[in-house]
């Protein structure tokens, strides 16, 4: 066997040692709800619970300097996170709001969060008329990390986006969790590592296109056992995540209320500074009620 060839088998070899291990040691896609009252997931729709999937991420946040500075509302939120088509996905103890992340689907007003970063990787995407969303805002308390919320999470979004006809998935992470969604979750490099001004840390971008998505799962993970088979978890209980034949015209548009998109630009009023003359327009056309009326 040529080294070249022997090199490549070993790398691979050492990617699937390191993916095993650590669903393992962490049992990754084991159940660990027990200790939960009457856990759910969810989109979030009510003011209370975008109000704490947004305290969630900025308490995570704060906590890790992602974020520099005190805020009054103890809140983490952006334009996006008010956008008809944003999903907030929440998972629930009950009524609480313990784990959080986000869904932003590409648009030509708006775009993406990380084209703040990595633009021209995502033109080059949308050029070949890909549909492209982003995964932000991913917070878990420390003290609730041990369930694994992530994945359950990951399963939801990632079957909302499948559904929703999504090609490209992306998402900005710091470097030190790069081999986390490269080796697990099977991300892709998309983009070299830059300077996050938004979290005051480096971000790399990563990449998953749905098209191939289901052959690289299987091919990683179809001859697992059980306990490692993260392929299984995926389609153990709805197959639709990853079966392509399987679509329906759920994607959400649902604007905020009136008083909901006040109530939340009243706390962070800052965040319609950065839009262009443009976006703000369309914003405004969005949300015409609540400006307006």
């Amino acid at each position: 066997m040529p080294e070249k060839e022997k090199g490549e088998n070993n790398l691979l070899n050492g990617v699937e040692r390191r993916r095993t291990l650590r669903i393992r040691r962490s049992s990754l896609i084991d159940s660990k709800l027990e200790g939960l009252e009457k856990p759910s997931i969810k989109i979030a729709e009510t003011k209370e619970e975008l109000e704490q999937a947004f305290k969630t991420v900025y308490s995570v946040y704060r906590g890790t300097n992602y974020i520099a500075e005190d805020h009054p509302s103890e809140m983490s939120y952006s334009v996006f996170s008010l956008l008809p088509t944003t999903c907030a996905f929440i998972f629930k103890e009950y009524l609480t709001v313990i784990s959080t992340m986000s869904f932003y689907i590409d648009s030509e007003a708006f775009g993406l969060p990380m084209d703040s970063l990595y633009k021209q990787e995502i033109d080059a995407l949308r050029a070949q008329g890909r549909k492209v969303a982003e995964i932000g805002a991913l917070a878990t308390p420390r003290r609730r990390r041990w369930s694994n919320l992530v994945v359950y999470l990951s399963k939801a979004l990632f079957n909302y986006a499948h559904l929703t006809g999504v090609d490209d998935m992306c998402i900005m992470v710091n470097p030190k969790h790069v081999r986390f969604y490269k080796d697990i979750f099977l991300f892709q490099d998309f983009g070299e590592e830059r300077w996050y001004k938004g979290v005051n840390a480096p971000a790399v971008a990563l990449r998953i296109s749905f098209r191939d998505y289901n052959d690289a799962m299987f091919e990683a993970y179809g001859q697992s056992d059980f306990d490692t088979n993260l392929y299984g978890f995926f389609t153990r209980v709805n197959n639709s995540i990853l079966a392509p034949h399987i679509l329906q015209p759920v994607e959400r548009n649902k604007p905020l209320s009136p008083e909901n998109l006040r109530y939340f630009l009243s706390l962070r009023p800052e965040i319609l500074d950065g839009l262009t003359a443009e976006q703000l327009d369309q914003f405004k056309l969005l949300y015409h009620e609540a400006f307006y009326a």
